[in-house]
């Protein structure tokens, strides 16, 4: 048997790689809606991300500040980790912006 014992980072980082891989493969997607052509619903995706990214812009630099400050940090746990948990959970924010905002221009998700 295998103990995992004195690896919690390594469980950690493996267990985030495989959270954003489906993470990645959860919004690839597609959006349709009735009597849309390409360019209209592309401009309507562009201005929901446009949207997005203004509403986590002050996330982002939240975390860059956080990164900043924990640079010279040591102790029991990985620093780094919890900038990418930080920078995660705000590219999650972004999706769900992106989801709620083009569902509301009447689109619907097709994966």
């Amino acid at each position: 048997m295998i103990s995992l014992a004195g690896r919690p980072l390594a469980i950690l980082l493996l267990a985030g790689a495989l959270l954003a891989g489906c993470s990645y493969f959860s919004h690839n997607m597609t959006w349709t809606k009735p009597g849309v052509g390409k360019d209209e619903a592309r401009a309507d995706l562009e201005s929901c991300e446009r949207q997005a990214h203004a509403a986590t812009k002050a996330d982002r630099g939240i975390d860059q500040d956080i990164a900043a400050t924990q640079g010279g940090v040591s102790g029991a746990y990985d620093p780094g980790l919890t900038t990418n948990m930080s920078g995660y959970q705000t590219q999650e924010r972004y999706h769900a912006w992106v989801n709620e905002c083009m569902l509301g221009f009447g689109y619907q998700r097709v994966q």
